[in-house]
């Protein structure tokens, strides 16, 4: 382990400011990759403005700002060494600096609790997985956990995390606040329970766990960096500085070359991908929420033995579990475990019942089962979160061309296999349509906000389904020609599956929309089939009965069907045929998509 680094008081033995100064500008260290990640850099404009952290905020320039901390340390080393002791740690492997010894209590006494109580023996990355229906968890969340023996040799686990909360359900001031404005953001250290209780257990939200390769100093080095980051004003941007990207940025001062995944957006799963892709994690644990880990194993099961099992614990047909095939056997056991860890369904069966299964279960030894459900869904795996797409139409004898844009999230045709159910998100969205017949070009939508989640019903739940949006499209007019409208759409059902590959849904939504010629209301009850097909692939059949859009006093009907074939370099390959009708017209579309995924 690196001993502290000291910073004596001593100002006989030191060097003179100059030459410090001096000798940093001959080494560059302010060119340093660990400086510029230790300042928060992007594209060279520092994303930590608060002058508390920003020395040189007037005029900032990287030489500015290391020139500015040396003279702190020369003129105050005891508050400069409480205030940046990783800029100090990180300069005194270069510079031959005074050191002062912090090994008395009272010198620096809050800096001196963080350090003995908060150990980083182990560091940790966390993704908690993505909640749909809430607006601070529809990416899912990435933060540190380190983990080591305090300074009375407990063994203690902390979390480090960035977020913001939302104080208001308007969807125009959320939007604004998220991208433009800014949000107060919140970066606390606090014992790891507190996180995993709410994640896991309240929320339940699955907890991947990526324990990082780091050395001692880089290890002392982000831990002091964290301290720097203490108390700050830091303004909580969606888009640009969110938890993951501050998370990088943290990462990024062991491994600078992780900045370089920060293209555009940067989500919590792009952190695990990076810190996967540039060698720094050692081993992976999961801690799978209940209604995931029932959910994955009832895809592996067959429909026959479920519908076996169910009817003994809802019905109290009794059946010799042991007689079962020895895999199947299992699976049944663990079927049944998991069942009765929800406490909904044991509060509906009888006691008798109740000991009955305990007894079957009581031999069971998760061990045997071949199928490790914590490696049944990977973040890792998931595709890419920014898109762009080129799509070729065909409708009412026109040729088109469509290239969107998507900045943040997945599509419904996306593979979506590594997510817990089947689902869209999409921020931010822009789609530009180039007429080649009238040689012209328009914004044909700009999705502000479009989320669509699939939740299947169960034994142990009945989750509702549902989708929101909001923003700017095109939709078809009483005389099914295209009109751009402004709208907010909501909708709400249910989905069942039924079968591991096939899930029904239905829905009933609400819409109002306007521009500057029209406003109306609309009901637009729908339903729909998600089923995946051999091979990467999936296909979606649906339809819609749509009634008083541009205040029409008929019903608009449309079915559509979408083939996605996915998994080929970071590409979406779909085919789609739609045909819309009102009154005795008709509307036919063909669609030719290819997305690729960055």
């Amino acid at each position: 382990m690196l001993a502290l680094f000291l910073l004596p008081l001593s100002a006989a033995h030191a060097s003179p400011l100059t030459d410090a100064v001096t000798q940093a500008n001959h080494l560059k260290l302010y060119q340093s990759p660990k400086w510029q990640a230790l300042l928060h850099l992007r594209d060279g404009t520092p994303q930590i403005i608060d002058k508390q952290f920003l020395l040189s905020h007037h005029q900032f320039t990287l030489q500015a700002e290391m020139t500015k901390t040396l003279e702190l340390f020369h003129q105050q080393p005891l508050a400069a060494t409480c205030r940046f002791p990783a800029r100090l740690l990180f300069l005194s492997q270069h510079l031959a600096l005074p050191t002062l010894d912090l090994t008395n209590n009272s010198q620096c006494p809050e800096f001196q609790k963080y350090r003995q109580h908060v150990p980083f023996d182990q560091v940790s990355l966390v993704f908690a997985s993505e909640v749909l229906s809430s607006a601070a968890s529809m990416m899912g969340h990435s933060f540190m956990k380190v983990s080591g023996k305090n300074i009375r040799e407990n063994d203690v686990e902390h979390s480090i995390s960035f977020f913001s909360e939302f104080h208001t359900l308007n969807p125009f001031r959320l939007i604004y606040d998220g991208m433009v404005g800014g949000m107060e953001g919140f970066f606390i250290v606090r014992p790891y329970t507190v996180d995993a209780d709410i994640y896991a257990k309240k929320e339940g939200r699955n907890l991947w766990t990526y324990q990082l390769a780091l050395d001692d100093y880089n290890k002392q080095l982000i831990k002091y960096h964290i301290w720097e980051l203490k108390g700050l004003d830091i303004q909580y941007l969606f888009q640009s500085y969110n938890c993951a990207t501050l998370t990088l940025y943290i990462l990024s001062i062991a491994k600078p070359e992780l900045k370089d995944q920060e293209i555009f957006f940067v989500s919590p799963i792009d952190v695990i991908k990076a810190a996967t892709k540039h060698g720094m994690i050692e081993h992976k644990t999961v801690t799978l929420g209940a209604d995931w880990e029932l959910n994955m194993l009832t895809q592996e099961m067959d429909d026959g033995l479920i519908a076996t099992i169910d009817a003994w614990v809802f019905n109290g047909k009794t059946t010799d579990v042991n007689a079962l095939p020895q895999t199947d056997a299992l699976l049944a056991k663990q079927y049944i475990s998991l069942l009765l860890n929800n406490q909904d369904i044991v509060s509906q069966l009888p006691s008798p019942r109740i000991s009955a299964l305990k007894e079957v279960i009581a031999s069971f030894d998760k061990s045997q089962l071949t199928i490790d459900l914590t490696e049944y869904k990977d973040p890792v795996k998931s595709p890419q979160d920014s898109a762009v797409e080129l799509t070729l139409h065909h409708a009412a004898n026109q040729s088109l061309i469509d290239f969107s844009f998507l900045p943040a999230s997945h599509s419904l045709t996306n593979d979506n296999r590594q997510y817990f159910s089947e689902s869209e998100l999409k921020i931010a969205e822009l789609t530009l349509r180039a007429n080649i017949d009238e040689k012209s070009l328009k914004i044909q939508s700009l999705d502000l906000y479009s989320v669509k989640s699939y939740l299947p019903i169960s034994n142990t739940a009945s989750p509702l389904s549902g989708s929101f949006y909001l923003g700017y499209h095109h939709m078809l007019d009483q005389q099914l020609d295209s009109k751009g409208i402004a709208e907010i759409a909501f909708a709400a059902g249910k989905t069942t599956r039924i079968h591991k590959d096939i899930m029904l849904y239905g829905m009933m939504g609400l819409g109002f929309a306007t521009n500057l010629k029209d406003s109306f209301a609309y009901v637009e009850p729908h339903v729909g089939a998600i089923i995946n097909v051999v091979g990467n692939g999936k296909a979606i059949a649906e339809y819609r009965a749509s009634y008083g859009q541009f205040s029409s006093s008929h019903i608009k009907q449309s079915l559509s069907l979408t083939y996605a074939l996915y998994g080929i370099d970071n590409s979406t390959l779909s085919l789609k045929a739609k045909t819309t009708t009102l009154n005795n017209l008709r509307h036919n579309e063909l669609s030719l998509g290819w997305a690729y995924h960055f």
